[in-house]
């Protein structure tokens, strides 16, 4: 506590012989510090913090703030994560590793804020079916993640010139079936939302767009080719 006092973040009270004495609001304070410090805040944004108001009202903004700011680094590293597992796909498979492409992709990927999603302008009757198909916020993110995970995956291999009938491609497909199916599951109304959000990108992060132009072309052929091998 000692230490804390001497950075002027939890103030003892000094008796009549100039000894600190600490009581349990001190206790209190000690116990949200070092929540605040397992974060990753730096003392003077403890500092800052512990001098806001106590109220439910201003704890709830303040851990509401803190995940977001942690689920941001997340979304960045997992960026990062489908670029190398990519990059491995592609070497394992004999291809040229497109290195600027995705240098580039998880560079501006990391810099998006998911949050921003938080601020969509979605109609109130898309907002009632998505709510109805992710029943949790967990829900949303994987969707997100693996809808990311794919267009970075056709994007890479449109830059390696993979081949549409190659293994790969093949799986790329699957995965996309996958998810689509996961979310719509023969709902026609989640299908009519999700391709509104589509045809509204003026809405879409930086990332998100520059993701989509690179790597939406070749994704378009994939799905193309593959509906109808299968519908022979």
């Amino acid at each position: 506590m000692q230490y804390y006092d001497n950075e002027g973040i939890l103030t003892a009270i000094k008796n009549a012989k100039g000894h600190r004495t600490y009581t349990e609001v001190h206790l209190r304070k000690l116990t949200r510090i070092n929540y605040y410090k397992s974060l990753g805040l730096s003392l003077e944004q403890i500092k800052n913090k512990l001098n806001d108001s106590d109220s439910d009202n201003a704890v709830e903004k303040e851990l509401y703030a803190q995940s977001i700011m942690l689920r941001r680094q997340l979304e960045g590293i997992k960026a990062k994560l489908q670029g190398i597992e990519v990059s491995r796909k592609l070497r394992a498979a004999g291809y040229e590793i497109p290195w600027e492409l995705l240098a580039g992709l998880m560079n501006v990927l990391e810099m998006d804020a998911i949050d921003h999603w938080g601020e969509y302008d979605f109609p109130e009757e898309d907002y009632a079916v998505f709510q109805e198909v992710f029943q949790t916020e967990e829900a949303v993110f994987e969707f997100y993640n693996e809808f990311r995970r794919l267009i970075l995956y056709s994007a890479a291999y449109q830059a390696s010139e993979v081949p549409i009938e190659s293994e790969l491609v093949e799986e790329l497909y699957k995965d996309w079936q996958t998810m689509v199916t996961s979310v719509t599951s023969g709902n026609a109304q989640a299908m009519e939302a999700l391709l509104r959000v589509d045809s509204d990108r003026g809405q879409w992060s930086r990332g998100e767009q520059d993701l989509i132009s690179k790597g939406e072309p070749y994704l378009t052929k994939v799905i193309r080719h593959y509906d109808l091998a299968r519908d022979e």
